[in-house]
This record gives structure tokens, sequence and C-alpha cells, in this order.
């Protein structure tokens, strides 16, 4: 959708329209009456908003063409000129957070600062600390409990720190409990794009939002004097872990 400023591009909508467009080509009817070949009004497909604007990917508008995270994410996508569905990155119960999400089960919720991840789990009920069976590795994190194939067991989002790690499980004041998985990052100020390998990858949109905390979280940091809460950023957002010689370690 461009519907002027601010400017708010449903890639959704545009690569599904394209994907209607395309199929048209395995159901062609003909006639041999050129009466009977009357023009259609062209339905968009189920979900796309009535108002959504097709663009071509070849000759994107500058709206588009200058959004660099947008281009980022096109220009990573294989074959059709780089066009590719960009999936909204589910928000977690809290601000900040993450979640990954299967069949509309939230597995698990995520956020990170410049240190730290930090993964939320509900366990089973019941489920007290020693009947867990959690494993931090370097670039790896098993969680399960004993006796049983472990919930999950993949690699994490990037090198982690195990000494400094931890795991938690505390009650809930709503009832139920909640295990916390505290991974401490290897390099201070890098930007995760997953937690764990193989649940996908924050989108675009959202990732620009992480660089930003990560940003504004390092300049307090190292000025602590100053109010950053509300500062915004012109143009591209740059790397915490790199800006302005790198980042310090205390």
């Amino acid at each position: 959708k461009i519907l002027g400023a601010p400017l708010c591009v449903d890639v959704r909508a545009t690569m599904a329209s394209l994907s209607a467009q395309y199929s048209k080509w395995d159901n062609l009817e003909f006639s041999d009456d050129e009466e009977d070949q009357q023009p259609t009004k062209a339905v968009p497909p189920p979900g796309i908003p009535p108002h959504a604007t097709q663009v071509d990917p070849s000759n994107l508008p500058p709206e588009l063409a200058n959004d660099p995270a947008i281009m980022r994410q096109l220009s990573k996508a294989p074959g059709a000129g780089g066009v590719t569905k960009i999936e909204q990155t589910p928000a977690g119960s809290e601000k900040g957070r993450h979640a990954f999400k299967h069949q509309d089960r939230t597995i698990y919720e995520w956020d990170q600062s410049l240190d730290e991840v930090n993964i939320w789990i509900a366990p089973p009920p019941g489920v007290t600390a020693s009947m867990l069976d959690i494993a931090i590795a370097h670039d790896r994190l098993s969680v399960g409990l004993k006796g049983n194939p472990p919930f999950l067991a993949e690699k994490t989002g990037g090198v982690v720190v195990v000494a400094e790690s931890l795991w938690s499980i505390e009650p809930l004041a709503k009832g139920g409990a909640e295990l916390t998985v505290n991974l401490q990052k290897m390099r201070k100020g890098e930007m995760w794009t997953s937690a764990l390998h193989g649940h996908g990858v924050l989108d675009p949109l959202t990732q620009e939002e992480d660089k930003k905390r990560l940003m504004l979280e390092r300049f307090q940091e190292e000025n602590p004097g100053f109010d950053f809460s509300g500062a915004e950023f012109n143009g591209n957002i740059p790397n915490a872990r790199d800006f302005m010689g790198g980042v310090k370690y205390s």
C-alpha cells in the first residue's frame, strides 16, 4: 500500500498480487468469437486490501527504492527479480519481546540488549527446576525435561559466553511459571537476527527497531548523564558494535 506520507508498504499484498498475475498463465481460456471476450474486473486475491497498489519490482517507486530495510530484503530473495514475501515478526507479551510461533502456538519469546539475549518459555504445569534438563554451549542451546527428548535443541543466533550464562524458573503472579534462559553475548553489541537458528529471522523493520534500541543503549551506557530515550536517527541506523571505533567493554 502506498498511501502518501507516512509511507506504509504492504509487501505481502504486492507479492501475492504478482503471484496471482503469474498464475493466470496456467488457466488461459480461448474463444473463437471476439464478441464473447468481455473484459472482466480484476479481483484481488483473498486477504489483499482493495486499495493495495501493485508495483513492478524492476521499476520500484522512490518510496520503496529508498527504503534500505525493504531493499535489503528484496535483494536477498532468489529469482523473480528479487521479489519475496516478508512475514512480520510476531510481537511478544511485553514491549520489546519477539515471539517465535508454530501453528499459532507461542514456543518462546525473546529479546536482546547490548550484552545479552533472554529467552522465555512457558513450561508444562507442575514442572520444577529439578525436572529440567538444560544445556548451554558456546553456540547451542538445549531445553527439555529429564528422560525425554529435548523440547528445543538449536544453534544460538550468536556466540555465547557459557560461564556467564544461566537459567531460572520463577512462578508468575497470574499463575503458572516462566523459564528464563539468559545468554551472555560473546560479541557485545552484535545484533542477533534470531535467538535460535531455524526459527526464521526478524523482519527488516523489526531489525531496524532492534538496531535503534541497541544504539540508544550504547549511547546511554557511554554517556550516563544524558537521556537518549527520545532520540531519532536520520537515514541508516549504524551498527552498535562497530560504530565510532567499536563498542566498549567494561
